[in-house]
């Protein structure tokens, strides 16, 4: 049975979604900044960002990877297993953007406690 379909499947659902999560979370990050000046919240903006971007590439390899080991190793249905990494890939995804926050205000405050 072949794996390459679904595997790809679940990247790009799970790529779309994280990517919707992370606009979301990128706004939330530019709310968080407001009363920062552009010399903190620049750096801090760019880190999170760099850090979305990351936790989306990451979580659309963790879909392929799952899709293929749950398909392959486990003999699941492929709509099961496509459904599966999906949620687990994007819960992973929107954990990895929750800690772009934290990252984009520890930057952000250490910016500020600098100068």
């Amino acid at each position: 049975m072949s794996t390459k379909i679904p595997s790809i499947i679940s990247s790009l659902i799970t790529l779309v979604l994280v990517v919707l999560i992370g606009v979301f979370l990128a706004f939330m990050q530019i709310i968080l900044l407001n009363g920062f000046s552009s010399r903190e919240g620049g750096p801090a903006l760019a880190a999170g960002f760099t850090c979305l971007g990351i936790g989306a590439i990451l979580s659309a390899i963790l879909a392929w990877a799952l899709a293929k080991v749950f398909i392959s190793k486990f003999n699941w249905n492929n709509i099961l297993a496509v459904f599966v990494s999906v949620l687990a890939s994007s819960i992973f995804g929107g954990g990895l953007g929750f800690a772009s926050i934290i990252i984009t205000i520890a930057v952000a405050s250490a910016l500020w406690d600098a100068r």
